[in-house]
């Protein structure tokens, strides 16, 4: 038991054409700032305040960047797992934690997919870097009344974990990692 004290993993979002076209969206509002920004000065008047431009512009890229490079991770602690976004390496926000033994069925997202559609959950939590991920996987449970999926990319240390806390609810294919 004492292998299963705690237990991280942590995968990015794959580089995918919509994390590209979020990225260059960034770029374009940066770029719409400095113009705005310029044009402000010239039609006030105000030159000096253009020596405020790199200081402005470097302040919305270090609080705007970080939600365009997303990781997801889940923690394993003592039959409890949570699971957080961290957002630019730097911000963590937890997205919802239960206990493992409240899970109805930890299983392979592709082979389940009809039975997480038929329990037809309330909040869907993707915490995957791709929704094609071969060790994706999906969690049903129900927390404050509410019918939850979690999917994500589990590990064969993260199944053996499961598996330990809530055996009956467990389905262990081959996963990577």
């Amino acid at each position: 038991m004492s292998e299963f004290s705690t237990y991280e993993y942590a995968v990015s979002e794959k580089k995918t054409l919509k994390l590209f076209l979020k990225k260059l969206c960034m770029l374009f509002i940066y770029f719409l700032f400095v113009v705005a920004w310029f044009v402000f000065g010239f039609v006030s008047k105000l030159f000096p305040l253009l020596a405020l431009l790199p200081v402005t512009l470097w302040m919305l890229v270090f609080f705007t960047w970080r939600y365009v490079n997303v990781e997801y991770e889940y923690s394993m602690t003592s039959g409890d797992i949570t699971f957080s976004k961290i957002y630019g390496n730097r911000q963590r926000k937890k997205v919802i934690e239960f206990k493992i033994k409240d899970c109805t069925l930890i299983a392979p997202f592709d082979k389940s997919e009809a039975k997480a559609r038929d329990y037809s959950p309330e909040k869907v939590f993707y915490m995957l870097s791709d929704i094609n991920a071969p060790s994706a996987y999906v969690a049903l449970l129900e927390k404050d009344g509410k019918h939850i999926a979690v999917c994500f990319e589990a590990t064969e240390k993260a199944l053996k974990i499961c598996r330990f806390y809530n055996a009956p609810a467990t389905v262990i294919s081959d996963a990577k990692n």
